[in-house]
């Protein structure tokens, strides 16, 4: 059996930034990949270097689709691992992080 995982991701357009997502295939049991994308058409990249990768963060139950369906928040990085420079998630998981209870 297989489900669908919706990959929602914020973008980089301007002046306000825009919710994007594309649905992944998975199947039972699997775990939610990391998957690529093309950055020049979200305005994340350009066109000689487009390549972005989405990094799943969260999911939840896909309450439209139903069933084992899933929605699935994703920071956007690059190719080498490292944050995308409109990836504000990871510099607010870097200041949460500093400024942790001990």
């Amino acid at each position: 059996m297989v489900y669908k995982a919706e990959y929602i991701w914020i973008d980089g357009k301007e002046p306000t930034n825009h919710l994007r997502s594309k649905t992944k295939i998975i199947e039972d049991g699997a775990e939610l990949p990391i998957w690529g994308f093309d950055g020049s058409s979200t305005n994340q990249a350009t066109g000689d270097k487009s390549d972005c990768v989405l990094n799943p963060v969260a999911s939840y139950p896909d309450p439209i689709r139903g069933g084992d369906n899933v929605l699935v928040m994703c920071e956007v990085m690059l190719v080498d691992g490292k944050p995308h420079p409109t990836n504000t998630r990871a510099a607010a998981a870097r200041t949460a992080k500093k400024y942790k209870r001990k």
